[in-house]
């Protein structure tokens, strides 16, 4: 079970422990990396590598949906009571080595990327994080001020906008509607939220809520656009309705369309042979009752006013 949370128990997660649909990996393939990825999704906090988005390709090699190290097998290559560091490879010649901890001091985890090209080429890949947490309607999203959003037309959900400014946009019947507020209704939509001033989000859940608020804040420059993914009831595959979860997903490209998309766009990252680039995330527990929050720092420190 994906677990993030305190000494209390609440997971701070989204977690979802159903038997159906059948796993890819213990009967035949869906057809198609999406589904079969889709079908071992239980929500939790997945890192997407070398793929973000639709199955793709590159470098004449096909790359799964969502990339393949978030089923891959990893590596443990050290490990204490609060820390771990592992290690693990792609399609592409990529190795991945993540190092996660927990803060002594604060209910904060810190988890820093670097991904080396071991080939002899350049090669271009996508990373991103894909956390998600229970969507409790009256919960409220924080970002930075001046964010521009677009919508995913495949899944607008109840909105009619295609763009706007955080975090008023317009539903099917003209009203505007404050998109940082969880809503009730059941629906799916996915936004992109591009030209961040800062890398940092915030969900404060309302009084009362079974599970904690979180803040997450990461290098922008590394992961330069955020996709809010809501997920109230779908009653397709392979929810069955079942899902209410929000994802707070830092991400380095945008829309959904995969890795070649990105690299026609100049939004993957490309690494030269032998070079390693490095990415860092914190996320940090709320209280609740808190204020708006308007800044988040590497320490996973708040700011409100």
């Amino acid at each position: 079970m994906t677990y993030f949370g305190g000494a209390d128990g609440r997971n701070a997660l989204a977690y979802h422990q159903w038997d159906a649909p059948l796993p890819a990996d213990v009967g035949p393939s869906y057809g198609s990396s999406e589904l079969d990825w889709l079908s071992k999704y239980r929500a939790g906090w997945q890192f997407l590598f070398p793929n973000s988005g639709a199955e793709s390709s590159a470098l004449g090699v096909p790359v799964a949906f969502h990339g393949e190290t978030s089923l891959a097998p990893v590596r443990v290559e050290h490990s204490t009571s609060t820390s771990c560091t592992i290690r693990t490879t792609a399609r592409l010649p990529l190795e991945l080595t993540r190092t996660i901890w927990l803060d002594q001091d604060a209910p904060t985890v810190h988890v820093e990327q670097s991904v080396t090209n071991v080939g002899t080429v350049d090669t271009p890949f996508l990373w991103g994080h894909h956390p998600t947490f229970p969507a409790i309607p009256g919960a409220q999203v924080d970002v930075p001020i001046g964010a521009a959003v677009s919508v995913e037309p495949a899944t607008p959900g109840d909105l009619t906008s295609t763009d706007f400014s955080w975090p008023l946009a317009r539903n099917r019947t003209g009203a505007q509607i404050d998109v940082s507020f969880l809503p009730h209704e059941p629906g799916v939509r996915l936004l992109y939220l591009h030209k961040l001033t800062a890398g940092w989000t915030a969900l404060r859940n309302p009084p009362g809520a079974d599970s904690p608020g979180v803040a997450i804040s990461w290098d922008v420059a590394a992961h330069p656009f955020l996709w809010l993914w809501l997920q109230n009831g779908d009653p397709g595959f392979p929810w069955f309705g079942r899902a209410r979860m929000i994802g707070l997903e830092p991400q380095r490209a945008w829309p959904f369309d995969g890795l070649a998309g990105a690299v026609s766009r100049g939004q993957a990252v490309v690494v030269a042979p032998g070079q390693t680039v490095h990415s860092w995330l914190t996320m940090t527990l709320l209280s609740s009752e808190l204020p708006e929050i308007t800044h988040v720092d590497r320490e996973g420190r708040i700011s409100h006013g």
